[in-house]
């Protein structure tokens, strides 16, 4: 779904920099030189770019800064601002910044939008952030392609929680909320984000498997979210599942695609059942492949994420043979997305430990990449049905 262009206006920085200024439907989005600087409705920062810098924003006020240093092999810098004048010097250079560039604008909705902008500073962020901290729980990962969704929670945490390099929701006990309760949050994700509701157009139900909740109440969770929501450019329902709880019947998927469910992402983390014991995740991957045929069927668009590393040097052959004879049993299409996430062990992760126990050496960034070219040359999609194969990486990610 395209997003509305209501105007541009060209402008000229008081250093003599050429730029526009591209005002959407959901956004305000400046650029001038190599600078680039993207808000949302109320005012919050999503991206600032300047010196070669990418800075990201999430609504929780994390800031991450990344840079690709090469596309192949694939390389980039990624840093997890800690210092808190550091995130409020950036704030503060961008609302300079924005002040030498936006000087001469006189239209009134621009200008209504940049008084926001202005209005938010590093102090008035963090009460903001501190608002959303109320709101949610810890948003942990999403997949890429869902960073800028809007994420509501109705399950909280994860019905197995044991996979041994997963540490994302040990911090929560699993519970499915009431209708009534996540009505209650969503009342509150609404208000909080006011117009910037309007930039975040996909929604992602929360948290690390939704579809474990019976089909009428995902229906009755999306028919609440629109009810409150009532915003037009909703693109729909996105959310994580696994292979190994019991999966919906054909014709509950079909449902759940008529009121809007989109994509699943499914962790297939490995095809072969050693690998897939080391990582303590139960289930066969043949149980995968049936179930990414059920949801095929049903019109639900799937993305499957792979755990490049899994298994270490010890298991390196079986992991790439068996993830990519699982990967071509799977009917994918360019609809799809496979996910080759590289295994990051946290200190706390028992997956250190079963290293230990197993003898598994870790791969290097080199080893992962050959591994990850190795399972891309295995595939036998057929263009123009092939998948979209991307990288997945873990720190980069803020909400």
């Amino acid at each position: 779904m395209s997003v509305d262009l209501v105007k541009v206006i060209d402008v000229t920085s008081a250093d003599g920099l050429a730029g526009k200024v591209w005002l959407y439907e959901d956004s305000l989005r400046i650029h001038v030189g190599k600078e680039v600087y993207v808000y949302d409705l109320e005012g919050r920062p999503i991206f600032i770019y300047y010196n070669d810098r990418l800075f990201v924003r999430g609504l929780s006020g994390e800031f991450v800064e990344k840079k690709w240093l090469s596309v192949r092999p694939h390389r980039r810098f990624l840093r997890r601002l800690r210092d808190e004048s550091e995130k409020r010097n950036i704030i503060e250079y961008a609302h300079w910044r924005l002040g030498t560039i936006l000087n001469s604008i006189e239209e009134d909705d621009v200008l209504r939008l940049t008084d926001k902008i202005f209005a938010m500073n590093y102090w008035r962020l963090e009460l903001d952030a501190d608002k959303f901290r109320k709101i949610y729980l810890p948003i942990s990962i999403l997949p890429p392609d869902q960073y800028l969704s809007l994420v509501l929670q109705p399950i909280i945490g994860c019905p197995y929680n044991k996979c041994s390099f997963c540490t994302f929701y040990r911090d929560r006990r699993f519970r499915i909320r009431s209708p009534d309760e996540f009505r209650e949050h969503v009342a509150m994700v609404r208000e909080f984000l006011g117009e910037g509701v309007k930039m975040r157009r996909k929604i992602f139900l929360a948290d690390a498997n939704a579809l474990i909740a019976k089909t009428d109440l995902l229906i009755e969770y999306m028919n609440i979210t629109r009810e409150l929501l009532n915003h037009k450019s909703i693109e729909g329902f996105y959310a994580f599942t696994d292979y190994f709880h019991k999966p919906k019947s054909l014709k509950d998927l079909v449902r759940l695609r008529e009121n809007g469910l989109k994509r699943v992402y499914i962790g297939l983390e490995s095809g072969s059942k050693k690998v897939l014991e080391i990582l303590n995740k139960p289930g066969l991957s043949s149980e995968a492949i049936d179930y990414v045929k059920l949801f095929k069927r049903a019109g639900i668009n799937v993305g499957v994420i792979v755990l490049i590393g899994a298994g270490g040097r010890e298991y390196y052959r079986e992991h790439v043979d068996k993830t990519i004879e699982v990967l071509n049993k799977m009917p994918l299409d360019n609809r799809d997305i496979i996910y080759m996430s590289r295994l990051k062990i946290r200190e706390e992760s028992p997956y250190r430990y079963l290293a230990l126990k197993y003898g598994i050496t870790s791969l290097t960034m080199e080893e992962m990449d050959s591994q990850i070219a190795e399972i891309t040359r295995g595939l036998n999609f057929q263009h123009p049905n092939t998948p979209v194969i991307a990288e997945y990486d873990i720190d980069e990610f803020v909400y």
